[in-house]
């Protein structure tokens, strides 16, 4: 079986300047490469890094977990009944992750961008005295001019008259929401170019993003690859299908392959 799996790309820049791999392997060597380190410091919790080098690639799969919450039951799909967990409280069922750091471009690609400080603080235990940062590869101008043809966009908000002052809905659909206490929009095109109608707008949402809950806008550049908007966020997207086993778990040395073959094809 096979399942689609989306990574984000961030510039990630070390001492202020791209990353070197020969600076990675002075600092990230044999001593670690290809073994499971381990980091349960932190009480309830645990994070599981496994990092190898290939080619100029270095890969990490990592995933992370807390024994609590704990449900104390648990449903059987053949029994068709409520069971009692056999997790005991001091056990832990982490999540995998996948990152990759491509050191042709020094772009970071992650597979869950809300892992990325855990993943910065990783690499920060190899690094003395220096800052590891990611930085966005688009300001807001950069991603409108870079955008060519657009996806989709969606955004989150308290229906009020936040929504006439933005200029985003009408009145009528504004005064039609305001009961709710949350609402949400979500625009998806086929193909469309982005004219300047299209990017007016764009940038009206960008002028108003405080008036926002969340701002999500995806679309491609001239080649026809992935940009990404996403709170605050500007990325590229890459979107690979992969294999899984029987648990549902991504098989990494599958992932790996598919996301590398694609980065070395879309960056020719």
């Amino acid at each position: 079986m096979k399942k689609i799996i989306s990574f984000s790309g961030m510039i990630c820049y070390l001492y202020d300047v791209r990353l070197s791999i020969d600076e990675f392997k002075n600092s990230i060597n044999e001593t670690v490469i290809n073994k499971d380190i381990i980091d349960d410091k932190i009480e309830n919790r645990v994070q599981i890094f496994r990092l190898e080098y290939i080619g100029n690639f270095l890969k990490i799969f990592f995933s992370d977990g807390s024994s609590m919450p704990r449900s104390p039951k648990v449903y059987d799909k053949e029994t068709r009944e409520l069971e009692n967990n056999p997790r005991n409280k001091n056990q832990i069922e982490p999540k995998e992750y996948f990152a990759l750091i491509d050191f042709n471009t020094s772009f970071l690609w992650l597979s869950n961008t809300s892992k990325k400080t855990s993943l910065v603080n990783y690499f920060k235990r190899y690094f003395s005295n220096s800052e590891l940062k990611l930085k966005d590869i688009y300001n807001e101008q950069e991603f409108i001019n870079t955008l060519e043809m657009l996806d989709g966009i969606k955004i989150s908000v308290v229906p009020n008259l936040l929504f006439v002052s933005t200029n985003t809905l009408s009145k009528a659909l504004s005064d039609e929401m305001y009961p709710a206490s949350k609402a949400e929009l979500s625009l998806t095109y086929n193909k469309i170019g982005v004219l300047e109608k299209i990017k007016d707008k764009i940038l009206n949402i960008f002028k108003n993003k405080d008036s926002f809950e969340s701002i999500t806008i995806s679309g491609r550049d001239k080649k026809g690859l992935e940009i990404l908007f996403n709170n605050n966020s500007f990325s590229r997207k890459i979107s690979v299908e992969s294999e899984v086993d029987d648990d549902g778990m991504f098989c990494p040395g599958d992932v790996f392959e598919k996301l590398i073959d694609k980065i070395t094809k879309e960056m020719k």
